[in-house]
């Protein structure tokens, strides 16, 4: 990456680890230890007498941004588009050189959640254990002038010698280990109603995290001997990702620690509740990723102001860590003192919270229609990952053996997206995604959701 590259998206670095709620097979009463992710209480009375996760995994992206060109990649390119970011030749963006203060939004998550499970220890009790890679990384209304000039690392002399101003970015973004433990339990049961609820706590290992916020720059770009700020602002922290560069164990990877929990309620409604193919519809309510991080160890948080500074021959600055960004920010802004803009050791990351509303209907035999909303809270002031809101619909077929499942979703973080996807599970393997057409390469790829794992589960043997 060329240095004008680093100087202006330096604070806006990716994290190499980068969850979403699978509505393919969350929902599905065969879900297992991944249902308790969407609602702890799912697990209480479920039927499965016990679930073991193998491995599991699910990445979501999308922006309005930066795209594949329609046939630039062949269908599941995976290689091609690595190849196209390291080559930089396979990418093209929605860039509006008429409105370049129009504003654009990216969403990127991911979930790894390994060996796991479930077990019912009777018909009204149920305890879980997960152990998850997790990530999330948004950035909210990016003017379209700071996004290409990033793209293009400042070389288009088309923009110089232009003053542009941006007073709306933000970023955050963070990656953690967690490790949950998992409670649901059948509160009442009339033989007809049904209540139940359940906890999640967790222990939470950071691994990387960044964040921009208070943004307000006004810049220009002279020429490559010069790009100069006047009346500008901004906060940013992040952890020292030079740090991952001789990881000799899994120490290393710990940047800071905290605690977190989800809580749930499910309300059954069946004509025997007794039999549990025959429930006639749930609805269920959660609270999710209730907690934070705070990151103490190589870790670090910014503060930039200045009147008016010249970077000058900036194309001739050497900037190959983040400690050399920080520094010669900090010289810029502050007219050659290199350490004037650390203001802090460390920062709290909130966790991803969101408030979670699920209603599964039984159609028929068989037949499931499941509706699901997601809505994601915000960081106000401070730092946090963010849940891109989802509505979703999704009709489904379920047996034991086989299920498949169509769900239909909007997504907004920033923007909305339309989505439809497909899921399948065939005993004990499952994959889909809620979005995964994107990777077909019949048109522009600018997002794509998938996931894909293997569980093992023991149904149980219920009143018939």
């Amino acid at each position: 990456m060329s240095k004008a590259g680093m100087l202006l998206i330096g604070m806006l670095l990716p994290l190499w680890m980068l969850g979403q709620y699978n509505m393919g097979v969350g929902n599905s009463n065969y879900a297992g230890i991944q249902g308790a992710l969407i609602n702890p209480a799912g697990l209480a009375g479920s039927k499965l007498r016990w679930d073991l996760n193998g491995l599991s995994m699910g990445v979501l992206f999308d922006n309005n941004f930066v795209y594949v060109p329609k046939g630039a990649v062949p269908a599941f390119g995976f290689r091609a588009i690595i190849e196209g970011i390291i080559h930089e030749d396979k990418f093209a963006t929605h860039f509006d050189r008429g409105n370049p203060n129009k504003l654009y939004n990216f969403t990127f998550s991911n979930e790894i959640l390994g060996p796991s499970f479930q077990l019912a220890l009777d018909d009204q009790q149920t305890i879980g254990l997960t152990i998850a890679s997790r990530s999330y990384v948004s950035i909210r209304d990016l003017p379209g002038h700071t996004a290409q000039n990033a793209y293009d690392y400042l070389l288009t002399p088309s923009r110089w010698h232009i003053p542009y101003s941006d007073h709306s970015s933000r970023l955050n973004g963070m990656s953690w280990l967690e490790y949950g433990f998992h409670y649901a339990a059948v509160l009442s049961d009339d033989g007809t109603n049904k209540w139940k609820g359940g906890i999640t706590l967790k222990y939470l290992q950071g691994v990387a995290a960044a964040y921009v916020k208070n943004t307000n720059l006004n810049y220009t770009i002279a020429d490559t001997t010069g790009l100069v700020f006047t009346g500008s602002s901004v906060d940013y922290g992040r952890t020292d990702y030079d740090s991952y560069r001789k990881i000799n164990g899994y120490g290393d990877l710990n940047h800071g620690g905290g605690v977190g929990a989800s809580l749930g309620i499910v309300y059954v409604h069946a004509t025997d509740t007794r039999k549990e193919d025959d429930y006639q519809y749930r609805i269920g309510l959660s609270l999710l990723d209730i907690g934070a991080i705070h990151f103490s160890r190589n870790t670090a948080a910014y503060h930039l102001q200045t009147g008016n500074a010249n970077f000058s021959d900036w194309r001739q600055v050497t900037l190959k860590s983040n400690v050399a960004i920080d520094r010669t920010l900090s010289a810029v802004f502050y007219q050659g003192d290199s350490s004037r803009s650390k203001v802090s050791d460390g920062f709290t990351m909130r966790m991803p919270t969101t408030l979670s509303l699920q209603a599964d209907w039984k159609v028929r035999d068989n037949y499931f229609l499941n509706a699901t909303i997601v809505k994601g809270i915000g960081p106000g002031h401070g730092q946090a990952a963010v849940q891109p809101d989802i509505y979703a619909i999704t009709p489904r077929y379920e047996k034991r053996e086989w299920e498949v499942s169509l769900p239909l979703s909007l997504v907004y973080y920033g923007q909305w997206r339309a989505r439809l996807g497909i899921a399948a599970r065939v005993w004990y393997f499952f994959f889909g995604g809620d979005a995964p057409f994107g990777l077909l390469g019949r048109s522009n790829m600018q997002g794509v959701d998938f996931y894909a794992g293997v569980h093992f589960f023991l149904p149980t043997t219920k009143t018939k």
